[in-house]
């Protein structure tokens, strides 16, 4: 009997809580497949230093936070592997090796650096060197399957360069991973990305919250009354409905309608309001039945998941230093 392959993906812990673009990129990918293969799926604490060094307040609240979010969202414990990435030295110890091998050039290069600068980042060693504490992470649990948005698939094609790379000089020890790549979303205004740091609509939000920022959002711009047609095309109304409304048949009539000028902008947004309410109802009724069971409860799922990824860490380190002579 064939072993399961192993999916792996973590969250930096930098916020208690996702919009629910991220269940576009990344989130449903891991939920539809904790059956499937075996599932690893880490709170990485320490990846949370690179740009929250000084703010380490949140970080035990947002671990807790992003847990809760996971179990809300239908991701099982006794199907998934949850830790939290500080309690699992081989991480870094892997680290260290993997930057013996990492040129600096790779590193300046990458596009999520020059994103982090962008925003007002400082340039540290650990913000340099994220990459290759991501690729540590993938490798030491020797993951076949990388669920990521495609933000991040610079940094799995990192993980796998390395893989690659290791096994190249020292003997096979690595599976090479493959990315499971999911869209980005774009945000609320129509700018840029909905995420963590630059908002959205969020799992926590209560439906008063949702109704204010649905009917709020950006539509055409070059639409000024009800009656002109527009554009669905790049619209951020539609791509949320493309994503969040079930009703496949009412989205097409609505564009359909729209590039007409036959439908105004409340009655696109209200119908987008009421499937993403429809969507975000069963999430939050399962997050309250997991607030009421407490925070010893989280901790021990992770307590316990840190245990088999210790495990399954140190069989790697093994093999690691095995190849290595050491």
């Amino acid at each position: 009997m064939n072993e399961k392959k192993r999916i792996l993906t973590g969250d930096r812990a930098t916020g208690a809580t996702f919009p629910i673009a991220a269940y576009i990129g990344t989130l449903k990918n891991r939920i539809e497949r904790q059956d499937e293969y075996e599932s690893f799926i880490f709170i990485a604490d320490y990846h949370a230093l690179t740009t929250h060094s000084e703010n380490v307040s949140q970080i035990k609240e947002n671990t807790l936070g992003l847990l809760k979010t996971y179990l809300s969202l239908g991701l099982k414990p006794e199907s998934v592997t949850f830790y939290r990435q500080s309690r699992i030295p081989q991480i870094f110890r892997l680290h260290v090796i993997l930057s013996m091998l990492t040129k600096m050039p790779e590193l300046e290069r990458q596009p999520m650096l020059k994103e982090k600068l962008a925003l007002g980042y400082k340039l540290t060693y650990g913000l340099m060197g994220y990459p290759v504490l991501m690729a540590s992470d993938i490798l030491i649990m020797n993951s076949d399957l990388v669920p990521v948005g495609k933000d991040n698939e610079a940094h799995v094609e990192m993980a796998k360069d390395l893989a690659l790379k290791f096994n190249s000089i020292y003997g096979d020890v690595f599976n090479i991973p493959k990315g499971l790549i999911g869209d980005i979303v774009v945000g609320l205004d129509g700018q840029g990305k909905s995420g963590k740091s630059t908002g959205g609509i969020y799992f926590t939000d209560d439906t008063e919250t949702v109704r204010k920022k649905v009917m709020s959002m950006y539509t055409d711009p070059g639409r000024i009354h009800p009656n002109d047609p527009g554009k669905v095309e790049g619209n951020p109304v539609f791509i949320y409905h493309d994503y969040f409304n079930p009703n496949t048949e009412e989205v097409r009539i609505l564009k359909e309608r729209y590039q007409k000028g036959t439908v105004g902008d409340v009655e696109v947004k209200t119908k987008l309001f009421d499937a993403i309410e429809a969507f975000l109802i069963p999430i939050r009724d399962k997050r309250a039945e997991v607030e009421s069971l407490g925070d010893d409860y989280l901790i021990k799922i992770l307590e316990k998941g840190e245990e088999r990824a210790r495990k399954v860490a140190s069989e790697t380190e093994e093999k690691v230093l095995a190849a290595m002579g050491f």
